[in-house]
């Protein structure tokens, strides 16, 4: 089959011929509809020093966000069959740790990550563990249930801020940001103030339902987040930046006893007034490690399958597989959305 091979150091990857996988005890044989680009591929791909500090073994095929139909299954599995079709939860859990045996699979003591710690799914086929294809409802085009994986973190942050009624700031607006701002839409916020310096992104942020955008390389976004909410703050913001001077500025612009889902990781540390922005403010703040196993994916595929959640801006370019190169050069300089990559 072909397969997009993270073969040594250095920068890019190569198309090339490879042996089909090979299935074991609990595991399936997927046959890719279609598969995006993310954050993580791109540091693979610059083989940068996240990807350098993460037990990766090259050579390895990329790719962890994918939609696909099971064609095989393997020993012990039950709850699969061939023709279902499925999308990809990439955390696998070992099953047997504290976490796991106390509801959260998702931050597993052992946790390895599909398509960085085993071989992914820019391929015509790939295994993956049999728990963690989740079968979706037809009705999701194969495009979209490549990016539930995203979307779920997405979906995730806005329900532990509990986003309805709510005025919110989503800073950072690449894919999960945009994702988490249609979200914020279905869940009923009442504002949704996004936050980016990417005018290109920042539009379509508004297509999305965002009802104000700032410009944080034009205004100061702490200013404008107390202007739109009458000098009382947000009552909660989902940061997807990663950026240690926009969180700050989320964390000024957010009222007393209000909710904070951070999702993007600063390469830097964070300096923080604990006193005036977190004690003194009552502030709640909770780190999101992608999704519930499995109470969020029910929640997502609920909203699509009736049409009360729309990502299709979020999805900009759709490319065949051996144009990955062109995929990973759009989502590098940041003038697209999500990059769809078909077998």
């Amino acid at each position: 089959m072909r397969a997009v091979v993270k073969e040594n150091a250095g920068k890019g990857a190569v198309l090339k011929e490879v042996e089909m996988p090979v299935l074991e005890e609990g595991e399936v044989l997927i046959k890719i509809k279609a598969a995006a680009i993310c954050g993580t591929d791109q540091h693979i791909y610059n083989w940068n020093n996240w990807a350098q500090n993460n037990n990766i073994n090259l050579p390895t095929i990329l790719g962890h966000e994918c939609s696909a139909e099971v064609v095989e299954v393997g020993l012990g599995v039950k709850t699969l069959k061939v023709g279902d079709y499925v999308a990809c939860e990439t955390h696998i859990p070992c099953g047997q740790c504290f976490q796991c045996k106390n509801g959260q699979q998702h931050i597993c003591q052992n946790l390895k990550i599909f398509g960085v710690h085993t071989n992914g799914c820019f391929a015509e086929y790939s295994k993956i563990p049999a728990v963690c294809a989740v079968k979706i409802p037809e009705s999701i085009h194969p495009n979209v249930g490549a990016v539930l994986e995203p979307l779920g973190t997405a979906v995730r942050a806005n329900e532990e801020i509990q986003t309805s009624g709510k005025n919110i700031a989503v800073i950072g607006c690449g894919p999960i940001g945009l994702m988490a701002i249609s979200t914020a839409k279905a869940f009923g916020a009442v504002n949704i103030y996004a936050v980016d310096i990417n005018e290109y992104r920042l539009e379509i942020a508004k297509k999305l339902g965002a009802t104000e955008i700032i410009n944080s390389s034009v205004v100061n976004s702490a200013e404008k987040l107390k202007e739109f909410t009458h000098g009382v703050g947000v009552d909660a913001f989902i940061d997807a930046s990663g950026n240690t001077f926009a969180i700050l500025d989320g964390f000024k612009g957010l009222r007393k006893g209000g909710k904070v889902a951070l999702i993007g990781l600063p390469s830097r540390p964070l300096e923080i007034e604990l006193g005036s922005q977190v004690i003194f403010k009552e502030a709640t703040v909770i780190g999101i490690h992608g999704r519930r196993m499995f109470e969020t994916w029910t929640t997502m595929s609920n909203l699509l399958d009736k049409g009360l959640l729309n990502i299709d801006p979020v999805i900009t370019h759709v490319l065949k597989l051996e144009e990955f190169d062109e995929g990973f050069d759009i989502s590098e300089k940041g003038i697209g959305g999500k990059v769809i990559l078909v077998p």
